[in-house]
C-alpha cells in the first residue's frame, strides 16, 4: 500500500504548473476563463486539446504535444463532434493523427 494518500497522491502524479497556461494557448481559449481551468479536469482537458487543434499557433500546437499523450489526444479526436470543427483542421489533424471524430454532429 502506498504511503501517500488522497491528494498528495494527487500532487505527486499531476504537475501543477500545467494549469499555468500560456499566454498562445489561452489565446485558442478565447470564450472560456482560463484562471479557472483545471487540467486535472477531463472535460478542460477536452476543451483545451480541441481548442488548440483547432485554432492555435505553431507553438500552441507544441506546447499541447509536449503537455498532452498522442493518445489522449487520438481520443479527443475520437470523442468529438464533426461539428466541433474547423473542415480543414479536422482534415489536417485526422491525417496526422490517423484518426477521426466519431460522431457527425450532436444533433444527428
Amino acid at each position: 500500500m502506498s504511503k501517500y494518500k488522497g491528494a498528495q497522491a494527487l500532487d505527486l502524479c499531476y504537475n501543477k504548473s500545467m494549469n499555468k497556461l500560456p499566454k498562445y494557448v489561452k489565446i485558442c481559449l478565447w470564450s472560456y476563463d482560463t484562471d479557472k481551468m483545471d487540467l486535472s479536469n477531463p472535460d478542460h482537458r477536452f476543451i483545451t486539446i480541441l481548442n488548440v487543434l483547432n485554432y492555435g499557433s505553431e507553438s500552441a500546437v507544441k506546447w499541447l504535444l509536449e503537455h498532452f499523450s498522442e493518445k489522449e489526444i487520438k481520443d479527443t479526436i475520437k470523442k468529438s463532434y464533426r461539428t466541433e470543427w474547423n473542415k480543414k483542421s479536422i482534415s489536417f489533424w485526422s491525417l496526422i493523427f490517423n484518426t477521426t471524430p466519431l460522431h457527425k454532429s450532436r444533433f444527428a
